[in-house]
């Protein structure tokens, strides 16, 4: 038997070997940097009012920024999400709630109604980005 030339043989193979790891690193890597130009799905902005107008409501600052996750009450009673102390809001005026994929707002039968774009609330109605909200003196942005 002769080793030299097994010898020869083996460092052939391990070479071999040494440069298929190589080009599967290299593979790995271009796959990597290929992949991490793709765009990232966005994230979903918050849907949320903005406060416009504070009127009479002194927790109220303008341009702030109320959240909305599913079902936010707004009155003048401490049992809703958001409390008014406004004299021309009920103590349950008003209510925004997610129904499927769009939110809803709905008049809670309050004695001096509530206004969308300037036209009183009669029904139920979908609120879009922009909406102008009006809630006894305050006025509110719809944002998301």
């Amino acid at each position: 038997m002769d080793f030299s030339r097994l010898s020869t043989v083996l460092r052939f193979a391990i070479m071999a070997v040494v440069y298929i790891i190589i080009f599967l690193a290299l593979r790995i890597m271009y796959k990597d940097i290929k992949g991490g130009e793709k765009k990232k799905p966005a994230k979903k902005k918050a849907f949320g009012l903005e406060v416009i107008e504070a009127g009479q409501n002194p927790n109220l600052k303008e341009g702030s920024i109320v959240p909305i996750h599913g079902e936010l009450t707004i009155g003048r009673k401490n049992t809703n999400n958001l409390v008014l102390e406004d004299q021309f809001v009920s103590g349950n005026h008003v209510r925004i709630f997610l129904r499927n994929t769009d939110y809803m707002l709905e008049d809670l039968g309050s004695t001096n109604g509530t206004k969308v774009n300037e036209q009183r609330l009669e029904e139920r109605v979908i609120l879009k980005v922009g909406d102008e909200i009006e809630v006894g003196s305050a006025v509110f942005k719809v944002i998301g």
